[in-house]
């Protein structure tokens, strides 16, 4: 489901974004990139992970996730509404409205992806953007992330706010190297760097995830802020559910322009 938003943030871009070309993302240094060999493995780091967000059981037992929230492009002065609907094994759909430009929206049935804006129009996605749509809308995907890349390992520690973080790096089958950083203390995944292709060309985002909440006994980040060098974007969730009933419907094809 990150993925679906970072994916919408470049369709806006395509709109809002003209006027942030000066903006810069200032990336913390590496604290290190050769770890001791006291450090721990991608295994132990990923099955803290699992056990910092409730646990594998209580994973398993959500079949469907339902958010609702704000969101907002701070540098224009842009706002709205964002609804998110994910459902297992790996549906997804999310729209946002925003006042003055009208709604737009992501979709992916398990098999075909889309997006849609009054803008572009509708789009399917293909290649690179289908592969990474599709690794993103698992909705097990914390219990996955090592299948999910070709090569994942060890490659260092960085400063995420006031804490310090292990970076794993992955390599996917298609798609460029992404990195994950898991908070060295508490366990949780606070930060991604991935880079995705759109019809306006790749862009790098950093994706931070947030106020961590439990529901129904799993942990969920009710804040998502992203950071590209052209603009950034926050998302803040106000509810969200977990098993309740998602039409297969609500993945069906948007409407086109």
């Amino acid at each position: 489901m990150k993925r679906i938003v970072i994916t919408l943030a470049i369709m806006l871009m395509a709109t809002f974004a003209v006027s942030a070309q000066e903006k810069k993302v200032d990336a913390p240094k590496l604290l290190d990139t050769k770890l001791a060999a006291s450090e721990p493995t991608v295994d132990v780091i990923l099955d803290k992970y699992v056990k910092a967000i409730g646990g594998k059981e209580a994973i398993e037992k959500v079949t469907s996730r339902v958010e609702k929230g704000t969101f907002e492009l701070p540098s224009f002065g842009a706002s709205g509404s964002i609804e998110t609907y994910a459902k297992a094994p790996n549906k997804t759909a999310m729209t946002i409205d925003i006042g003055g430009f009208g709604k737009v929206e992501s979709v992916f049935d398990g098999t075909k992806a889309w997006s849609a804006d009054p803008q572009s129009g509708l789009r399917e996605l293909s290649g690179t953007e289908l592969a990474m749509t599709k690794r993103d809308a698992d909705l097990y995907r914390s219990l996955k992330l090592k299948s999910q890349y070709t090569k994942l390992e060890v490659t260092g520690k960085l400063k995420v706010g006031d804490s310090e973080a292990y970076v794993l790096t992955g390599t996917p089958a298609e798609g460029k190297q992404e990195k994950l950083y898991f908070d060295v203390n508490s366990g949780l995944l606070v930060r991604m760097d991935v880079e995705v292709e759109s019809p306006q060309g790749a862009m790098a985002f950093q994706v931070f995830l947030q106020d961590y909440k439990p529901v129904d006994g799993v942990k969920v980040p009710f804040t998502l802020r992203r950071e590209s060098e052209a603009f950034g974007m926050v998302i803040k969730y106000t509810e969200v559910k977990h098993n309740v009933a998602v039409e297969d419907t609500k993945f069906n094809k948007p409407a086109g322009n």
